[in-house]
């Protein structure tokens, strides 16, 4: 309140500087450039192929991978590659490293998931990893503060993840 009763004084009796004026304009410029940058931005990851493609189909995609998960490995081929395209888009045109990981921690979790016999397939049929993915991706484009906060507690979560996997998997293959 204090500061602005003294911003109406100085407003009032003439105490603004040129400095200060030019300063916040400024800002207000670079504010509207950063705006209008991820604007462009934005537009140019929508219109990709790929972008379209998974956003659109996410949900089309969950359901064949439940579908031919009753074949066992036929749903998780599936996963896996539409997997890869997710993360190929996240590295290739998004180019955040957070949401790659993200990203690549669902994708490792809906391939665990459907790897296991009999129950694997039906908590598949539940857990729509892409799904999940096509909405990290679409709010993260679109600069949503709530799905970030989700990328980056997922990302940090998928970083412990995949650090411990690969541990193991080196620990499994030197007493090969």
């Amino acid at each position: 309140m204090s500061n602005e009763r003294r911003e109406k004084s100085r407003k009032k009796f003439g105490f603004d500087s040129d400095k200060t004026i030019n300063r916040e304009e400024q800002i207000k410029l670079k504010a509207q450039e950063r705006k209008e940058k991820q604007e462009l931005k934005r537009q140019s990851i929508e219109q990709t192929t790929l972008y379209t493609v998974l956003i659109k189909g996410a949900i089309g995609f969950d359901i064949a991978d439940a579908a031919l998960g009753i074949l066992e490995i036929g749903g998780d081929i599936l996963s896996g590659v539409v997997g890869l395209l997710y993360v190929f888009l996240c590295i290739n045109t998004i180019k955040s490293l957070r949401l790659t990981v993200a990203v690549l921690a669902v994708v490792l979790a809906d391939l665990m998931i459907g790897l296991i016999p009999v129950a694997g397939t039906f908590v598949d049929m539940a857990f729509c990893g892409n799904y999940i993915n096509r909405s990290m991706i679409k709010g993260f484009v679109e600069d949503d503060p709530v799905i970030k906060r989700r990328v980056n507690i997922i990302a940090g979560i998928g970083i412990f993840v995949i650090a411990g996997a690969s541990f193991l998997l080196v620990k499994i293959i030197s007493n090969l």
